[in-house]
């Protein structure tokens, strides 16, 4: 098993470095490849905004939190206003989370085994749509946090709980879904604080009754917020997926309140707030430092509206619902050969690895023809982290072999039970497969946590499994089309160089032809520096250089109410010549008849570009 020192050992540097090279090298050669256009064109547009001058939410409304726009603006002051830009930037972080992971990795498995899943990993995440989602650096902050939160727990310094606090408040100013790793790192400070005052007490431990009642209060106030979270989609597929684990986790931490006798209550509170305190300055920190241009300019009220309440009405247009509870089922085979590797024992073992190993190499093949039998692999793990969290929690619930030989094992495991399944959240309300690879990392590693505890007979069987699963990424998913990813194996599209200065990515070919008439065509037609594009395509701003003379990015941010009338001032003000109409919005509602026709009046010359309705006036 892995010792304190392991992950700095010559050969675990060796297989680092390894792993790094094969990382970067993989991912940069998927890097400028494909896009949705609506998302590379919020992201750059919000950047654009900022840098001339504007503040996200006070001036325009930004998708995020803000923080973003701020990163992406830098990219393009140094590598140059284009898409590419921000792929690079993201490339960055994405080249120091390769170790985080790993450095978490090696605290449960050997180098070897360590790589193999930090590889599984990389594959399983960024290959697969490479533009600079927000949600990508919530994930890697999660696990900037999780790294954090094992130094703290080797070497005791509270520098680093700091650090886990800072990268809470960082990936909260990227998304407020980054609140969910934060509520992660919380429950754990409730675990190891009770770990701790457990392990100090000498001789019977007097049971601190207002403390306890105080975290059972606590957790059915959290569990509350979480039923609340998915109240709008209330179904038993989203109360497993969003709500089970936390309250399993919960759970645990009540049972060891009243199981399991830590002191009296003073020191609780008192241990409690050592954790907490620097946790929540740095948490604090950079989001004070965010808010100062909102303070100076007195809007942190549009700062606040900006982010809590207005994104609440993607949940009447960006929803997708979980898979229902029959697709669980497709967990089956993996808790059948978890049980394998735990009960066979002696030359048994080694037939049956042989024989798993078998098994999955036929499976692999006929996930590439038969699309059923490619979607149950998928479930298989886009279904997992419920079933882990609660082998977890019964895992957690009372010592075991495996803790004997690492007496950390028990607290590494919590941390990363705490931060994937909160983190899993991100999948809420918009259960689609992409957005389960912003999680699925977190999950291979609370699957890795609980590999410890089978203590499998031949790592023949475990290593099957991932070799498996890196496979069917690589040759099943990072070659294939973000559309269908998740329910059937169809090869990536022809692409092509967008071909515009603003762009340096590879597009499908259809868009790439359809943007190369399009963006020159509104160069000509635009007088003003302005144009008008909706529904819902804000690349069209950032690939023309052109301003956009409305608040909004998506259409369905905008209040309904007197939108004609907003939108044709908006018009007017700025002198725009020529307007984009999409037909093919990604979320928004088609325009209102009264708005298409009192366009068309105004803007009497018209032309079709692909999916784009272009109309100019002289």
């Amino acid at each position: 098993m892995p010792t304190e020192r392991s992950w700095r050992a010559p050969d675990s540097r060796l297989v680092l470095l390894s792993v790094l090279a094969i990382s970067v090298a993989y991912v940069g050669m998927h890097l400028s490849r494909g896009w949705m256009p609506f998302d590379d064109g919020a992201l750059a547009q919000s950047a654009e905004r900022l840098m001339q001058g504007e503040l996200p939410h006070r001036d325009f409304d930004d998708v995020y939190t803000g923080g973003l726009a701020w990163l992406n603006a830098g990219a393009f002051h140094l590598f140059g206003t284009s898409l590419w830009s921000m792929r690079l930037a993201l490339l960055a972080v994405f080249v120091a989370w390769v170790p985080a992971f790993y450095y978490v990795a090696s605290r449960f498995v050997r180098p070897i085994s360590a790589g193999a899943v930090t590889i599984m990993a990389v594959v399983w995440s960024l290959p697969n749509y490479t533009a600079a989602m927000p949600s990508w650096y919530n994930l890697f902050l999660a696990t900037f946090g999780a790294a954090a939160l094992f130094r703290h727990l080797e070497d005791g310094r509270r520098r680093w709980l700091l650090a886990a606090g800072l990268v809470g408040g960082l990936s909260f100013l990227v998304k407020v879904a980054g609140l969910y790793y934060v509520a992660g790192v919380l429950l754990f400070a409730v675990f190891h604080a009770h770990a701790i005052d457990r392990g100090a007490a000498i001789g019977d431990r007097p049971r601190g009754t207002a403390y306890s009642a105080f975290v059972a209060a606590a957790l059915a106030l959290f569990v509350a917020a979480l039923v609340v979270l998915v109240r709008n989609q209330l179904y038993a597929s989203e109360l497993a997926q969003f709500v089970v684990p936390g309250a399993a986790l919960s759970s645990l931490l009540v049972w060891n309140e009243f199981t399991r006798p830590a002191g009296d209550s003073r020191t609780r509170f008192t241990t409690l707030a050592r954790l907490l305190v620097p946790i929540l300055i740095g948490i604090a920190l950079p989001i004070a430092l965010f808010l100062i241009p909102y303070l100076a300019s007195g809007s942190v009220s549009a700062f606040g509206y900006g982010v809590f309440v207005l994104p609440m009405r993607r949940f009447g247009v960006a929803v997708s619902r979980v898979l229902p509870m029959t697709a669980m089922l497709a967990c089956g085979p993996l808790v059948l050969v978890a049980v394998l590797a735990r009960t066979v024992r002696g030359r048994a073992a080694q037939y049956t690895g042989v024989a798993v190993a078998v098994a999955l190499a036929a499976l692999f093949v006929v996930t590439g023809r038969n699309d059923p039998t490619y979607r149950t692999v998928w479930y298989s793990v886009q279904m997992l982290l419920p079933g882990l969290v609660v082998a977890g929690v019964i895992v957690l619930s009372k010592p075991r072999a495996a803790d004997a030989g690492d007496p950390l094992l028990r607290s590494r495991t919590m941390v990363v039970l705490c931060i994937a399944a909160l983190c899993n959240l991100i999948q809420f309300p918009y259960f689609v497969p992409n957005y389960f690879c912003y999680v699925a990392p977190l999950v291979a590693l609370a699957a890795v946590a609980l590999v410890r505890y089978l203590r499998p007979a031949t790592a023949l069987i475990p290593a099957a499994v991932v070799a498996f699963f890196i496979s069917f990424a690589v040759l099943r998913m990072n070659d294939s089309t973000l559309y269908t990813i998740g329910i059937s194996y169809q090869p990536y599209l022809r692409t092509m160089p967008l071909g515009l200065a603003r762009g340096g990515i590879d597009v499908p070919v259809v868009h790439a032809e359809a943007y190369r008439q399009l963006i020159p065509l509104l160069r000509s037609r635009a007088r003003g520096g302005y144009t008008w594009a909706s529904p819902d395509c804000p690349e069209i701003y950032f690939l023309s250089g052109l301003k956009n003379p409305t608040r909004s990015l998506f259409d369905f941010f905008d209040d309904s109410t007197g939108r004609t009338s907003r939108v044709l001032a908006a018009l007017e003000q700025h002198n725009v010549t020529v307007v984009v109409l999409n037909a093919r919005a990604a979320f928004s509602p088609t325009l209102t008849d009264d708005l298409v026709a009192a366009i068309e009046r105004r803007y009497p010359f018209a032309r079709n570009v692909g999916p784009f309705h272009v109309r100019w006036r002289t």
